[in-house]
């Protein structure tokens, strides 16, 4: 019988000498992404700055799903079974399912891209983490992303918005772009999309919006191709929550918050709990607008008509050609 695929870091990878000083980092993640990796880096990187460095004062130890659910028992499993010193669980189901599934209630999780993790109860509030946990959100701010819009399409007045309604994040991320929108003049046509297979079908109900915007969802970023495929035959402008599909001229920009960033951030959390600190001694992260970066596609602005706005001229590193 064919087991589901599920990724676990090679033992042999990890075999080093053994050293007393030694921490083992478990790192559980939802599936291979390249924004997710991004958040990684930015962990490991972080905490190489702090003084832990990997293969030294720690060892990673990394199990990985394919973003299909009903891993995340077994992926969760294998990273406890390592005997770690710390946990990071990265997107929100991931977290979520760490809260039931990790049985031993004394390892400390730091987590990341978790769009809210207090209504994904997964912490008590944003002030504080809990007994067992701590992190990094990545909530974008809707309004600035819908001012990005403006300044990317200035006579814009509605923008399309397709989401998961059953995932927290994105639900939360359209409420909030509602509101922002209506505070600018614009009207968001949301359309809701529970499988990848939907997507095509449900994109094309976007029709005649002036662009639409690609949320960073577990469900529409692995499937931003095939989002960016549907636009593109209506002939409708693509705006993503993350920087993969603008690089592969999927989309004609991206705007989100920087998740090399936000992963230096969970590693200086990391570094403080591996030092002594508590998780509820500490508090969640949640992003600013200066978190956030832009990149372009300029085959994309090209077919569009489009200049890359001002205010980005200057950066020659944000531009793919």
């Amino acid at each position: 019988m064919t087991r589901p695929w599920i990724g676990f870091a090679a033992a042999a990878l990890f075999a080093l000498p053994a050293q007393a000083q030694q921490k083992v980092i478990a790192i559980a993640v939802n599936g291979p992404h390249p924004t997710l990796e991004q958040a990684q880096d930015g962990f490991k990187e972080e905490l190489a700055r702090q003084g832990f460095r990997d293969g030294q004062e720690v060892v990673y130890r990394k199990s990985m799903g394919n973003f299909n659910p009903g891993l995340l028992a077994q992926l969760l499993a294998q990273a406890e079974s390592t005997n770690p010193a710390l946990i990071l669980t990265v997107t929100t189901p991931v977290a979520q399912a760490a809260r039931s599934i990790i049985k031993n209630k004394n390892i400390p999780i730091v987590f990341a891209i978790v769009s809210d993790p207090v209504k994904a109860q997964v912490v008590p509030s944003w002030e504080r983490g809990s007994d067992q946990f701590v992190g990094v959100s990545n909530l974008y701010n809707m309004e600035s992303v819908l001012s990005f819009g403006k300044l990317m399409f200035p006579n814009a007045k509605t923008v399309g918005l397709p989401y998961n309604p059953g995932e927290a994040n994105d639900v939360a991320h359209m409420e909030m772009a509602k509101a922002a929108a209506g505070k600018m003049g614009l009207t968001v046509r949301e359309v809701a999309v529970d499988t990848v297979n939907e997507i095509a079908q449900r994109v094309q109900s976007l029709r005649g919006s002036d662009y639409i915007y690609v949320l960073p969802s577990n469900l529409l970023m692995p499937a931003a191709p095939a989002i960016s495929s549907a636009a593109s035959q209506m002939n409708v402008p693509l705006i993503a929550g993350g920087f993969p599909i603008v690089k592969e001229h999927g989309a004609v920009a991206s705007y989100a918050v920087s998740y090399t960033k936000l992963g230096n951030i969970a590693g200086k959390m990391a570094a403080d709990i591996l030092r002594g600190k508590k998780p509820s001694e500490m508090a969640n992260y949640r992003p600013g607008t200066d978190d956030n970066e832009a990149f372009f596609s300029a085959r994309q602005m090209a077919k569009y008509k489009l200049q890359v706005p001002a205010a980005y001229r200057d950066c020659k590193t944000c531009v793919f050609e």
